[in-house]
């Protein structure tokens, strides 16, 4: 446990002092933090639009920071020859790769949270103005479930990210690190399409072949569900987000984790360095 610490610790101020990532965690609260005015291009909608760009930017940009970290961890540690001087110590290969995965994990959490509470901020000083809106001007929101939805809402871009750097982790122990970016993004975006897939699969009338619907069903069953981490449409219509749905989501990007892990530990524990 000491050395996974070493490595996990050492990992988290590394990152810290990447300049690019850094770069996109300003920009990022920056979206953020000016919401609140862009709400105000489309009258009636404010509360959507701040809702939208808000939790959206968090996610855009947590899966952006998750993916340049990830890919580059061990990679850089190869390119430089400092995974030779880490594993010649008393450092397995799995502990090297653990530790790797729990800083950046610590990395993009704290990136999420510092995103989190720069939203909530800005969504808090707003929130008066929806509350009491003029019926003639808008909707008239209850807001009864809001503040503890947008909570759950950022709580679940948290397991979001931690999935997309497990999985931009295994793939840079696969391929090199502009192939594994390449395939973190594209696997991310093909996932946010995943339940598109199920309608494919299940529609005939949409989709005659019954071998396009197998290969349909079997992308679906395959394919990581990001969309499941959206809840923006259970937010805007104040509906409560049942704890029991919650779990199914959190299982399933534990789920994530896990076999990405254990599919990075396989390469990685028979990869040359």
């Amino acid at each position: 446990m000491k050395a996974i610490y070493r490595v996990a610790r050492a990992t988290f101020f590394e990152a810290w002092r990447r300049r690019f990532l850094n770069a996109i965690l300003v920009f990022a609260v920056l979206i953020i933090g000016s919401s609140w005015s862009l709400a105000y291009l489309q009258p009636g909608a404010e509360l959507t639009l701040l809702i939208d760009i808000g939790l959206g930017a968090i996610r855009f940009f947590g899966m952006l920071i998750a993916v340049f970290l990830g890919v580059r961890l061990i990679a850089d540690e190869m390119e430089k020859r400092t995974v030779h001087t880490l594993l010649a110590k008393p450092v397995t290969r799995t502990q090297f790769l653990v530790g790797k995965l729990v800083g950046a994990l610590a990395t993009v959490w704290s990136n999420i949270l510092l995103m989190g509470i720069a939203f909530y901020i800005v969504f808090a000083l707003k929130a008066p103005q929806f509350r009491n809106m003029d019926p003639e001007k808008g909707p008239v929101v209850r807001m009864d479930f809001m503040y503890a939805n947008i909570a759950k809402a950022i709580g679940l871009s948290f397991l979001e990210v931690g999935c997309i750097v497990a999985i931009a982790v295994m793939a840079s122990t696969i391929f090199s690190w502009i192939l594994a970016a390449i395939f973190s993004f594209f696997l991310y975006f093909v996932g946010q399409m995943a339940d598109f897939f199920r309608v494919l699969a299940q529609n005939p009338d949409r989709v005659e072949s019954a071998v396009q619907r197998t290969f349909f069903a079997i992308l679906y069953a395959v394919l990581p569900h990001f969309e499941v981490f959206d809840v923006r449409e259970a937010i805007l219509k104040d509906q409560f987000l049942p704890w029991l749905t919650l779990g199914k989501i959190v299982a399933t990007g534990v789920l994530y984790i896990v076999i990405a892990t254990l599919i990075a530990w396989l390469a990685f524990k028979g990869r040359e360095v």
